[in-house]
C-alpha cells in the first residue's frame, strides 16, 4: 500500500511541475498598463524565439497586399486597394476617423460665415517629400485636379456648389459656396498634391504623409519613412511594402506569411476569435442594401409603403443574414402580420375571409412581382423572404429573375426589388436615397427606398503588428503611423 501511495504522490508532483512550467509560457500583463503596450514574452521550444514587447520601438518592415498598380496619383485610380497606398503618402485638410466624423489634419484652424464662406488656415512647417513647403496654392491646385477627375473615393459633386476658391496668402484659403453647406468640412478629405506633381506621373510622387515613395515596379511598391514628417514623432516602422496580388490570392498570401494583413468578406468572423497568431477588426463595408418600391405599384401609396416597411422591420431578423449591420434608425415601430394586414385594410384594401385574400377595386389582388438579378444569391434570399412574409399576411407574391434590374425599375414592370447601392463617406443615408431617386428618375416627394442592412467585412492582422487598429471601409489601415513591431530575440536552449 505504501508503494502505491509513493507512486501516486510522484504523479501528483509531476503534474504540478508541468502546470507551473506551462504558466510561465503565458503572457503576463500589468494591471496599470494597457494590454497592447505591456511587456510580454512568448517562448517556443527548440531555438527559442521570444517576442518582447516593452512598448513602441523603431524599425521593421510592414508588408501589405495590393492589386496591380495602375497609377500612384490618387485622382487617377479607381482601384480601392491602390487607393490605400495614398493614405501613407498623401494627407488631406481633414481626415475621416469614423463613419460620420472628421478631424483636422493639415488645417490649423477654420471659420465660417453662415455655412457659406469657409476660411482655412494651414499648419506651419509642413513639407512635401521633395522639401517644398505646403501652401494654400497646393490646396487650390489639388481641388482643381479633383474637380476634373472621375475619382470614386472623393466628393467631386461638391464643386457644383463652389462659387470660388481664393488664396488669401500662402497659408490661408477661402472657399465661397453658392448655397450653405453645414457639413462642408466632411468633404475635404481629398489628398493634397504639390503644384509640381504632374497629373499622370507615377515615377514622381510627393506628398506630406509619413511615408515617401522609395521604388515601384510590377511586383511591389516600396515606401520609406519620411524623416521630416511634421508630426512630433515619425512613424515607428521603417519601410512599408505593398506586394502585388490578384484579389483572390490575398488571403493565401496572408496565411503563407507573405503579408501582414488580409481582407475577408461575408464569413463567420467569430471563428477567428480564438486564433493566437492574428488579430482581426470587423467593420461595415460601403454597400447598403435597400428595398426599392415601384411608386406606381401596390405599395406606392404612402400608408401601404409605411406599413410594408414596418412589417419588414418586424420580420427582418428572421432572415438569419449573419454578419450584417442593420439600419436600426429605420426599424422603429415595427408591426406583426396582423398589424400589417390591418394597415392594408385601413389603406383601402378589403380582406376576404372566404378566399383568404385581399380585394382591390372589386377584384382579387394581383400577384406582387419581386424582381431580382439572376445570379446574386443574397438578393434571391431576400426576394424569397419577401414572398414568404407577404404570403403570411395574405398577399401573394412571386420572384422574377432578370439580368438588368435597373432597366426593369426604369420600365416600371415590377412591385418590389432588392437593390444594392454604394454608400459614400460624405453622404448621409438620406442623401444616398435622394441620389438613388435621381439616378432612377424618381421624384423626391416620397421615399421609395427602404434601408435594410450593410454587409460587414474584416481585416486580419498578424499578431506581431502592435498599435491602435480602428479600421473603417474608407481607411482600413487607420492608425498605421502608430503601429510598431516588437523586438524579437532568439537563443538556443543551451543559453
Amino acid at each position: 500500500m505504501y508503494r502505491y501511495k509513493r507512486i501516486i504522490l510522484c504523479m501528483v508532483l509531476l503534474v504540478m511541475l508541468i502546470s507551473l512550467a506551462g504558466c510561465r509560457t503565458e503572457e503576463t500583463y500589468s494591471e496599470n498598463m494597457p494590454r497592447e503596450e505591456t511587456p510580454s514574452v512568448t517562448p517556443v521550444i527548440g531555438n527559442e524565439t521570444r517576442l518582447v514587447d516593452s512598448g513602441p520601438v523603431q524599425g521593421g518592415t510592414l508588408t501589405l497586399p495590393v492589386t496591380p498598380v495602375d497609377t500612384l496619383n490618387p485622382y487617377q485610380t479607381s482601384d480601392r486597394y491602390v487607393n490605400h497606398i495614398s493614405f501613407f503618402v498623401f494627407e488631406s485638410l481633414f481626415v475621416q476617423t469614423s463613419e460620420a466624423h472628421v478631424e483636422p489634419l493639415l488645417v490649423q484652424s477654420w471659420d465660417e460665415q453662415e455655412n457659406t464662406i469657409w476660411g482655412f488656415t494651414l499648419k506651419q512647417d509642413v513639407f512635401f517629400h521633395h522639401d517644398q513647403k505646403l501652401t494654400a496654392y497646393d490646396v487650390k491646385h489639388s481641388m482643381t485636379l479633383l474637380e476634373h477627375s472621375d475619382s470614386p473615393f472623393y466628393d467631386t459633386e461638391m464643386f457644383n456648389n463652389i462659387l470660388e476658391v481664393n488664396v488669401v496668402n500662402s497659408n490661408r484659403l477661402e472657399v465661397v459656396l453658392k448655397t450653405p453647406d453645414p457639413v462642408f468640412i466632411q468633404k475635404l478629405t481629398f489628398p493634397i498634391l504639390p503644384q509640381t506633381m504632374e497629373a499622370k506621373n507615377t515615377e514622381y510622387v510627393s506628398g506630406t504623409g509619413p511615408y515617401r515613395l522609395d521604388s515601384i515596379d510590377e511586383s511591389m511598391v516600396k515606401l520609406r519613412r519620411f524623416e521630416k514628417w511634421w508630426e512630433d514623432h515619425p512613424p515607428y516602422i521603417d519601410v512599408v511594402v505593398f506586394k502585388v496580388y490578384r484579389e483572390e490570392e490575398m488571403l493565401d498570401a496572408f496565411q503563407n506569411n507573405e503579408t501582414d494583413t488580409a481582407f475577408i468578406n461575408n464569413v463567420d468572423f467569430s471563428k477567428y476569435r480564438y486564433r493566437t497568431d492574428m488579430d482581426f477588426h470587423v467593420y461595415p463595408n460601403n454597400e447598403g442594401n435597400f428595398i426599392c418600391v415601384n411608386p406606381n405599384g401596390l405599395f406606392g401609396q404612402a400608408r401601404r409603403q409605411n406599413a410594408l416597411f414596418r412589417y419588414i422591420s418586424f420580420r427582418l431578423k428572421d432572415m438569419n443574414l449573419g454578419q450584417v449591420q442593420y439600419f436600426d434608425e429605420y426599424n422603429e415601430s415595427p408591426i406583426d402580420k396582423e398589424g400589417f394586414r390591418q394597415a392594408l385594410i385601413e389603406s383601402g384594401l378589403v380582406w376576404n375571409e372566404l378566399q383568404d385574400t385581399f380585394i382591390w377595386g372589386g377584384v382579387p389582388l394581383k400577384t406582387v412581382s419581386i424582381v431580382v438579378p439572376e445570379k446574386e444569391i443574397q438578393k434571391l434570399h431576400m426576394a424569397n423572404f419577401l414572398v414568404n412574409i407577404l404570403a403570411d399576411a395574405g398577399v401573394k407574391a412571386t420572384t422574377i429573375r432578370t439580368g438588368d434590374v435597373k432597366r426593369v425599375i426604369r420600365s416600371g414592370n415590377y412591385d418590389l426589388t432588392p437593390i444594392t447601392e454604394e454608400l459614400k463617406p460624405w453622404e448621409s443615408l438620406e442623401e444616398t436615397q435622394e441620389r438613388m431617386r435621381r439616378e432612377l428618375g424618381y421624384g423626391n416627394e416620397n421615399s421609395y427606398f427602404f434601408p435594410l442592412y450593410r454587409n460587414q467585412q474584416a481585416i486580419l492582422f498578424k499578431k506581431h503588428i502592435r498599435g491602435e487598429k480602428n479600421a473603417i471601409y474608407w481607411n482600413p489601415y487607420q492608425g498605421f503611423a502608430s503601429w510598431y513591431i516588437p523586438a524579437v530575440m532568439k537563443r538556443s536552449l543551451e543559453d
